[in-house]
């Protein structure tokens, strides 16, 4: 039972919010862990509304892929956080997002540069250009929701490196999926290792 006291207002955790009525709209508090207070509208839309939440840490020092999961209903903005990130080859980086369905492998508009030359991906959101072998990335790759409708995100961002000579790559890129966006993948054009540095997701 929801109560309030002298010092706050408490609410039941639910997994879900409860059935729609015409002209209101509703707070409730979703039952994850921890709780994330939402409000969803009378067209029954979850707006989430708490404030950023950072993810776990997970290492990149094994496999060729890297999934990054658990992100919640309502997200709008997401931030894909590196942190000395390499693998063992010359593949680019990029990134591929998913919803319930699976990680989506097309449909992808995207670009990434050093300044001086430009690469297109429609199978990725391409994010690196002028990897080596041990090069090691920092940055952050800054993801928007722009259609709710459509689940279009837009790209953005810019990553380091910090091995040999100096390097910056920027890039961009939009993505519309099948369904609200769940997870993210860190993968390289070349299937090479990764072996160093880790990743976490900020939302809100």
């Amino acid at each position: 039972m929801s109560k309030i006291t002298n010092t706050g207002v408490f609410i039941v955790e639910g997994s879900a919010a409860a059935a729609d009525v015409a002209g209101s709209s509703q707070i409730w508090v979703k039952s994850d862990t921890p709780s994330t207070l939402y409000h969803t509208d009378d067209a029954g839309t979850d707006h989430r509304i708490n404030g950023t939440t950072v993810s776990a840490e997970t290492a990149t020092t094994s496999g060729t892929t890297v999934t990054l999961s658990g992100i919640p209903a309502g997200v709008t903005r997401v931030d894909v956080l590196f942190e000395g990130v390499s693998s063992n080859g010359t593949g680019e980086f990029m990134l591929r997002l998913g919803d319930s369905g699976g990680i989506e492998t097309s449909g992808y508009q995207s670009n990434s540069s050093n300044g001086d030359n430009v690469d297109e991906d429609t199978t990725s959101l391409k994010i690196s250009y002028g990897i080596s072998a041990a090069t090691s990335r920092n940055g952050i790759i800054h993801l928007r929701l722009k259609d709710a409708t459509n689940n279009t995100w837009i790209s953005g961002g810019i990553l380091d490196k910090r091995t040999g000579t100096s390097l910056i790559s920027f890039s961009s890129g939009a993505k519309s999926l099948s369904g609200a966006l769940t997870q993210i993948q860190l993968l390289n054009t070349a299937g090479n290792t990764w072996d160093a540095g880790s990743l976490a997701l900020a939302w809100s």
